[in-house]
C-alpha cells in the first residue's frame, strides 16, 4: 500500500518548478486467522487448535448465525475433524474396541496362509502404498510367506509384525466403505484391537537403537491412526518419528553419500517423503506448527536429482532429470510438492503475528507454484501410455481434490476477515469455485456411471472429511452474503451429506458429526431465505394477486435446532447411514432456474436470488412462517474485528463453566451419552 508522507516530505521548488512528491511505501499484514485455546479449569486439560485447521472461519460463520438468530442458545465451540484426544479423564469406563464382532475372528480360530494375507492386504497395496511407499513390498511379501509357514504368533514388539498388523488394520477399515458383508473375518491377532494398543506397540523404539525397520513400523502405525482420523494421537507419535528420521539423517539427500547402495538410496527417498507428507497433513489438519521446515531439508524429488555426482551443489544449477525413474514414484513426488506448497501457505498465512511476513508477492508465488503443479500433473496423465494407467482413478481424483484444498487454504483467511474490496471478492470466488469442485468431484466418485465404463470407488483419503466440511461452510457463507443462490447451496449441501454418509462407514464419528452440522445450518439457511422471500413479496408494489405464500404457516421452531443423532453407531456393512445423516428436503433434487445473474458489484441480484430460492423451498416442503418468531437472519455482518478477532460484542461461553467435552474426541453437536452408547454397544 502506497501513502504520501506529506509531513516529512514538503513540496519545494527547484528552478521555479515544483518537485515531485516522494512516495513512502508501507506494508501491512495480510488478512489472518487465529487459533483457539481450549482450557477447562478443574479438569486440568488444555489443548490448542491452530488457525490453519479452519477453526477460526467455522467459528466466524457460527458467530454470524448466532448474532442474527432470535435465540439465547450459546455459541457452540466447534471441534475440527480429527481433534480426537480420548483421554482417560473424559470417560474411563468406555469400551475402546475398534472392530465389530463379525469383522474379526477369535485368536487361533483361523488358518493363516500366504494367499489369505495377500488378499486381506490388497486394499492397502492398491490405495495407500502408491501414495506412501515407505515399505519395501517384496520384503513384506517375504514376511507374509514366512507367517504362512509358521503358525506361531511373533512377539508384539517385532517390527515386521507391527507393520503386518498396521497393514491389516488399514485394509479392514477400508473394507467397511465397500459394504462387503460376505468377506471372511480377519484374525484378531493380525489387527490392532484399540488405538491404545496401536500406539503402545511402538514403545520399544524409545529404548532400542534407531533402525529403518523400527522407523517403518512407527510410520505404519501412524498411517493407521491418520486413516481413522486420530490426528492428535498420530501427531504425538509423529514427534518420535521425526526425531528418529533426523537421527538417521533422512533429511539429507542420500546421493551425497557414496556409502549407500542404489537400493538404499531409493528406500531412504521413499521413507523420507512419506513421513514428510504425513507430517505436513497432520500439521495442517490440527493447525500446529511445521515439524519439518523446508530450509532444513535438501532431499531431492525422485524425478529431479541435484546431487547426481555425489557432491552438494552450490549456487544455481540445472537439475538432472532421470528419464528412467520408476513412474510409480511420480505420485509420491506430486504429493510431496503439494505438501511443500501447503507448508508455504501455513508459513505465510498462519505464522505467529510477531514473525508473520508482511504483505509481499508471496501469495502470487504460491499461486504460481500451485498452478505449475496442476499443469505437471495434467501433463503426466495426458502422456501416460501405460495400461492400466500409472495413476488410478482414486489417486487422480485425490490430486484434484488436494489442489482445491490448497486454493481454499490460501484464500480462506481473506474471506474470514469479512472485509470488502476486490481482494475479498477475488478470494471468495476462488473459494466458491474450489468448494463446488470438491463436492462435485467426490460425489461423482461415489456414484456409478455408465459413461466410458467408469465405476465408483471408495473415498479413503483422510482429508476428504475436512474438505467436504470446509467447502460446505464456505458455500453457506457465500449464500448469506448473497454471492450465490440458496438453491445452488442447498443442492450441494445434499451432495455433501451423501459424501459424508459414505465416509462415515469407516467408523470415525467425525463424518457423521459434520453431516449433522451441515444439516442444521441448511435448515437455518432455508428459513432465512423464506423470510427474505416473504418480505420481498409483502413489499412489492401494485400486487394484483395475493402471494401464494401469504397464508402459509410453519411449524418449525424459531430457535436454533440442537440436533443430536438418536444413536451414534458404526453401521453394519449393509446398513444405510442415510437414516442418521438425512438431507433436508425430499430425495429429489430441487428444480431451480440456472444462470442466476450477478450484479456488477459481485453481489447476487436479490430479485433473481428470490426467484431461484422459491423452487428449493417448495421442493423441500418447507413452509414460511408469518409470525414475529420466525428466523431473522440478515446477511453476514462484520463479525470480525481488525481482521484478527471475532466480534467483541458477542459473548462466547465462559471457560469457568465445566466443558463436558474437555479432552474427548467428539464434536459439540454430539452428546457424551450418544457416544458412550456407540462404543459400549460394540462390547
Amino acid at each position: 500500500m502506497e501513502n504520501y508522507d506529506e509531513g516529512s516530505d514538503p513540496i519545494t521548488e527547484v528552478d521555479g518548478r515544483p518537485c515531485k512528491r516522494r512516495r513512502r511505501t508501507t506494508t501491512t499484514l495480510p488478512p489472518r486467522e487465529v487459533g483457539l485455546m481450549r482450557s477447562i479449569p478443574g479438569d486440568k486439560i488444555s489443548s490448542f487448535v491452530g488457525s490453519s485447521s479452519g477453526v477460526y472461519f467455522i467459528r466466524s460463520v457460527y458467530s454470524a448465525f448466532r448474532s442474527h438468530l432470535n435465540t439465547a442458545a450459546p455459541l457452540p465451540s466447534p471441534e475440527v475433524p480429527g481433534e480426537d484426544d480420548n483421554l482417560p479423564s473424559a470417560s474411563p469406563n468406555l469400551s475402546k474396541r475398534i472392530w465389530r464382532g463379525n469383522e474379526v475372528a477369535p485368536r487361533g480360530s483361523s488358518t493363516i496362509t500366504f494367499q489369505k494375507l495377500v488378499d486381506w492386504s490388497r486394499s492397502y497395496f492398491a490405495n495407500w502404498h502408491p501414495a506412501y511407499p515407505f515399505l519395501h513390498a517384496p520384503s513384506v511379501l517375504d514376511y507374509f510367506e514366512s507367517q504362512g509357514r509358521d503358525a506361531r504368533e511373533p512377539a508384539t514388539s517385532d517390527s515386521d509384525f507391527i507393520v503386518l498388523r498396521a497393514i491389516m488394520s488399514i485394509s479392514l477399515a477400508d473394507r467397511r466403505q465397500s459394504l462387503s458383508d460376505d468377506e471372511e473375518p480377519y484374525p484378531a491377532e493380525l489387527v490392532f484391537q484399540s488405538y491404545d494398543e496401536a500406539s503402545n506397540s511402538v514403545q520399544h523404539a524409545f529404548s532400542q537403537p534407531v533402525s529403518m525397520q523400527s522407523l517403518q513400523a512407527a510410520l505404519s502405525v501412524q498411517l493407521f491412526l491418520v486413516s481413522m482420523l486420530r490426528f492428535n494421537a498420530a501427531s504425538r507419535l509423529g514427534g518420535l518419528i521425526i526425531r528418529m528420521a533426523l537421527q538417521m539423517g533422512l533429511h539429507r539427500c542420500p546421493q551425497r553419500y557414496p556409502s549407500f547402495s542404489p537400493t538404499q538410496r531409493e528406500l531412504r527417498h521413499r521413507v523420507f517423503f512419506s513421513l514428510y507428507c504425513i507430517d505436513r497433513f497432520i500439521c495442517q489438519s490440527t493447525g500446529l506448527p511445521l515439524s519439518l521446515r523446508d530450509d532444513d531439508i535438501d532431499v531431492c524429488y525422485p524425478s529431479i536429482e541435484r546431487h547426481a555426482d555425489g557432491k552438494a551443489s552450490s549456487g544455481k544449477f540445472w537439475p538432472t532429470v532421470y528419464n528412467t525413474l520408476d513412474a510409480r514414484l511420480r505420485l509420491l513426488e506430486f504429493l510431496s510438492r503439494h505438501c511443500h506448497i501447503r507448508g508455504d501457505i501455513m508459513e505465510f498465512k498462519h505464522k505467529s503475528i510477531q514473525h508473520a511476513q508482511r504483505e509481499t508477492d508471496q501469495a502470487m508465488v504460491i499461486t504460481a507454484n500451485l498452478a505449475k503443479l496442476a499443469n505437471d500433473v495434467a501433463e503426466f496423465i495426458d502422456f501416460d501410455e501405460r495400461d492400466p494407467p500409472t495413476l488410478s482413478p482414486f489417486h487422480d481424483t485425490l490430486l484434484k481434490i488436494l489442489y482445491h484444498e490448497s486454493v481454499i487454504s490460501l484464500n480462506r483467511p481473506v474471506i474470514a476477515s469479512n472485509s470488502s474490496g476486490s481482494t475479498y471478492e477475488a478470494a471468495l470466488q476462488q473459494c466458491i469455485g474450489s468448494a463446488r469442485a470438491i463436492i462435485a468431484s467426490l460425489h461423482d466418485a461415489i456414484t456409478s456411471t455408465s459413461h466410458g465404463g467408469q465405476v465408483s470407488f471408495n473415498l479413503l483419503w483422510p482429508s476428504f472429511t475436512w474438505a467436504v466440511w470446509m467447502s460446505t461452510f464456505i458455500l453457506f457463507h457465500a449464500a448469506y452474503t448473497e454471492h450465490v443462490s440458496t438453491a445452488m447451496v442447498s443442492r450441494l449441501a445434499d451432495k455433501s451429506l451423501r459424501i459424508l454418509e459414505h465416509l462415515a462407514r469407516r467408523g470415525s464419528v467425525w463424518p457423521e458429526a459434520c453431516g449433522v452440522a451441515i444439516k442444521d445450518l441448511k435448515i437455518q439457511l432455508t428459513h432465512n431465505t423464506s423470510k427474505k422471500i416473504k418480505d420481498s413479496v409483502a413489499n412489492r408494489p401494485d400486487r394484483s394477486t395475493p402471494s401464494p405464500y401469504g397464508n402459509i404457516t410453519s411449524a418449525a421452531s424459531p430457535h436454533v435446532i440442537a440436533h443430536t443423532p438418536s444413536q451414534t453407531t458404526i453401521p453394519a456393512p449393509g446398513e444405510r447411514v442415510r437414516e442418521r445423516i438425512v438431507a433436508v428436503g425430499t430425495d429429489a433434487a430441487p428444480s431451480t432456474r440456472p444462470g442466476t445473474r450477478v450484479a456488477a458489484t459481485g453481489r447476487m441480484s436479490r430479485e433473481a436470488d428470490n426467484l431461484d430460492n422459491m423452487s428449493v423451498l417448495a421442493d423441500a416442503g418447507l413452509n414460511m412462517q408469518t409470525s414475529d418468531n420466525n428466523f431473522d437472519i440478515p446477511p453476514l455482518g462484520n463479525f470480525s474485528h481488525n481482521g484478527l478477532t471475532l466480534d467483541q460484542s458477542f459473548q462466547f461461553p465462559s471457560n469457568d463453566n465445566q466443558d463436558p467435552f474437555a479432552g474427548f474426541d467428539i464434536p459439540f453437536w454430539l452428546g457424551q451419552d450418544q457416544y458412550a452408547g456407540m462404543v459400549n454397544g460394540w462390547s
